[in-house]
């Protein structure tokens, strides 16, 4: 290009267009504003605690208390049958330790 012609901003001289996040400082701006505004709103959502007091007042008004219950002590049971099984395993491991490796007898075929 000649000197005294402009080129469209964001093009380099090769006529390539520059990447979407490499704008000029002038272009930033907007985009700083987007971001803040952005990260404001993500604020207000983690603060809002109304999100979970709606959902838990509304599974209050589906399913009685009395079924929550047994859905808790069901959990319960499953976490319960798991311990027993991890506690049956653990002692197989520790018994199996503690008896040791007999020796082996080697039978030569002929």
């Amino acid at each position: 290009m000649n000197e005294g012609t402009t080129r469209p901003r964001g093009t380099s001289t090769t006529g390539r267009r520059a990447s979407p996040g490499l704008e000029t400082a002038s272009g930033l701006a907007p985009k700083r504003d987007r971001l803040a505004e952005m990260e404001s709103r993500i604020a207000e959502l983690e603060r809002d605690n109304g999100l979970r007091a709606r959902g838990r007042g509304l599974m209050n008004r589906v399913m009685p208390a009395e079924a929550s219950q047994h859905f808790r002590n069901a959990g319960r049971e499953q976490l319960l049958g798991i311990r027993s099984i991890v506690d049956f395993w653990i002692r197989r491991i520790d018994a199996s330790e503690g008896r040791g490796e007999e020796p082996r007898e080697s039978i030569e075929i002929e």
